[in-house]
């Protein structure tokens, strides 16, 4: 993307005439989309900037140079493409075999070799907030009469029996 801060920096100061060439070590480690690429390189000319990969040598002068780099380009904007698709596949394969895929369970499971087992304690709670929902058919009401009744959410340092709910918490678990 080239919406990073450290790119945006260098853009800045190549704006502001403080840079003359920009040096990367690769190409793919400035950006990885053609389209990006040759918004920079565009934006490099009209300041006056020019541009160097340490490892990758070609001319962008001469129209040979240019084709060399936008095949260059390509190749790592479709190696970055397949990449996601792996990982997406990978993750969507892990899912159907029932493997928890990380982060922070759902209230009402705990994580134990890599599947997600029911939490008796916080199921409960689960359970309790569901049917406040089903009695009331009321976001807001649901979750006032949680936290009147002192249904907590998961227990944490600063709240050892559980922080009060929030009402976009109790919206998560209705709807997750």
């Amino acid at each position: 993307t080239l919406h990073r801060p450290a790119l945006r920096q260098l853009l800045a100061r190549i704006d502001a005439g403080q840079v003359d060439t920009v040096i990367v070590y690769k190409i793919d480690r400035l950006t990885r989309s053609l389209a990006d690429f040759t918004k920079l390189v565009e934006l490099f000319g009209k300041a006056g900037c020019s541009f160097a990969s340490v490892t990758q040598s070609f001319n962008t002068s001469t129209s040979t140079g240019r084709l060399m780099l936008n095949v260059l380009l390509s190749f790592a904007q479709f190696e970055r493409e397949a990449t996601g698709e792996r990982i997406r596949d990978k993750i969507a394969a892990s899912k159907q075999k029932g493997i928890w895929m990380g982060g922070i369970p759902p209230l009402g499971y705990l994580v134990r070799e890599r599947k997600l087992i029911i939490d008796s304690l916080e199921a409960g709670r689960v359970t309790q907030i569901f049917e406040l929902f089903k009695e009331h058919r009321c976001l807001n009401r649901t979750w006032r009469i949680a936290n009147e009744r002192g249904i907590r959410s998961r227990p944490t340092a600063k709240y050892p029996e559980g922080p009060p709910f929030r009402r976009s918490g109790i919206l998560w678990i209705l709807t997750n």
